[in-house]
């Protein structure tokens, strides 16, 4: 009893952190999961399935205004959150390499709008789209995962999910209304990423212009970061643009669900690696890692074991009965959740806070690799695929992904 005791006032702020975090997701989750079946039955599933896709479009650019540094970021705020003029320095350099990313990806869709046919016939829902750029632009979650105030990001977080839902009910009422999803968005966006710039000024933070070696410094210390975080989102998004080429909107509809319905479980476990991360940067402690890891381990299977006794209930619920062809895709596709909560784990507090970010960019690159080449060559030798198949190819770049790290934290004894 002591130690339990003992353990909850040494990690007092990680479990604050984590309570804030997983009241985060929820609302990230559930806010989503309350309008999705109220979409579903005013769009359709082949105009939502359209919404879905164009959001897997964009989430390319996401990742490249992303670059790496809602973890280097996170890190360099952590280890410097009591040198106020250091910490402007990181705040202004990301910022400002934030913004021209953003801006290289306003002008890169645009120019594919113009250029590519595809794009051209959903050119403005893509560019409607770039909401979910802007936000990875004007929100520093890294600032407030650095200093350890999860609250922030939760409270924002609530506003541009809440003025989702509302508006979503008001506005959007049959197909020709799927335009005001994007919009709707990007208000909220607009609204949380105004109060977070207004808490940063009110914490002392002022943006300067940095001279060019130090935005060099920033971009190079991320690129390894933005490369295996690159790799990672084409495996992810590009399961959703498979599903469109290979099937129909309307199977872009069931394996979005699925896969919606399986990160409740994942963004949820996860959220224990975010909020020990800025403790592990500081301490190192591999012992504390590896009960950590144990216990994600178990939390995860019993998330699987719940969804494969309760799938087809759980599919009516959040998707309708229109939505029962997802049961199937779903009780494969949530078998990544295990791997990808402990190969997360392996990576950010394991090899990233140990100096081996590296291998967190192979064992993304090279599960990426995998499942493109498994997907394509399993095209080409029998002509067709099912969903299944493909949810199962998803799957297996998980397991390659999280055996790697394990492998290489064993190699330099992490674990």
């Amino acid at each position: 009893m002591k130690k339990s005791f003992s353990f909850l006032a040494n990690n007092k702020k990680i479990i604050e952190n984590f309570s804030y975090l997983s009241l985060l997701q929820i609302l990230n989750m559930a806010l989503p999961l309350l309008v999705f079946p109220y979409l579903i039955r005013v769009l359709g599933k082949d105009v939502y399935g359209l919404v879905i896709y164009a959001q897997a479009i964009v989430g390319y650019f996401v990742v490249l205004v992303n670059f790496g540094f809602n973890i280097i970021g996170t890190k360099e705020v952590s280890i410097n959150r009591d040198r106020k003029n250091k910490l402007n320095k990181i705040l202004s350099s990301i910022f400002i390499i934030k913004g021209g990313l953003f801006l290289f990806s306003c002008l890169t869709l645009l120019g594919l709008t113009f250029f590519l046919q595809e794009f051209k016939q959903y050119s403005l829902l893509l560019i409607l789209t770039l909401w979910m750029c802007f936000n990875e632009f004007i929100f520093p979650v890294y600032y407030f995962q650095g200093i350890e105030k999860m609250k922030y990001i939760t409270l924002l977080t609530l506003i541009s999910r809440v003025t989702l839902v509302l508006f979503v009910f008001v506005l959007v009422n049959n197909k020709d209304d799927y335009l005001m999803v994007p919009i709707i968005n990007g208000i909220g966006v607009l609204i949380s990423g105004i109060i977070s710039q207004s808490i940063l000024y009110k914490d002392g933070i002022r943006y300067s212009w940095q001279p060019f070696y130090i935005l060099k410094h920033y971009v190079l210390k991320s690129f390894v970061m933005a490369l295996a975080y690159a790799s990672n989102t084409l495996k992810a998004n590009f399961s959703i643009v498979a599903v469109k080429l290979l099937f129909s909107l309307k199977d872009v509809a069931y394996f979005d669900l699925a896969l919606k319905i399986s990160r409740l479980g994942s963004t949820f476990l996860e959220l224990i690696g975010v909020a020990i991360f800025p403790k592990m940067s500081r301490e190192k402690n591999k012992r504390f890692l590896r009960k950590v890891m144990l216990l994600c381990g178990v939390l995860s299977l019993i998330f699987v074991l719940v969804i494969q006794l309760f799938s087809t209930t759980i599919v009516e619920i959040v998707g309708g009965e229109e939505m029962s062809n997802a049961t199937d895709v779903l009780r494969i596709i949530v078998l990544f959740v295990p791997f990808q909560i402990l190969g997360a784990l392996l990576g950010r507090n394991g090899l990233i806070v140990h100096g081996y970010d590296k291998h967190v960019l192979y064992s993304m690159g090279l599960s990426s690799l995998l499942f493109l080449a498994l997907l394509m060559g399993s095209y080409m030798l029998l002509g067709s695929l099912s969903l299944l198949f493909v949810g199962g190819i998803f799957v297996v770049s998980f397991v390659f992904d999280t055996a790697y790290r394990y492998f290489m934290c064993k190699k330099f004894e992490i674990v």
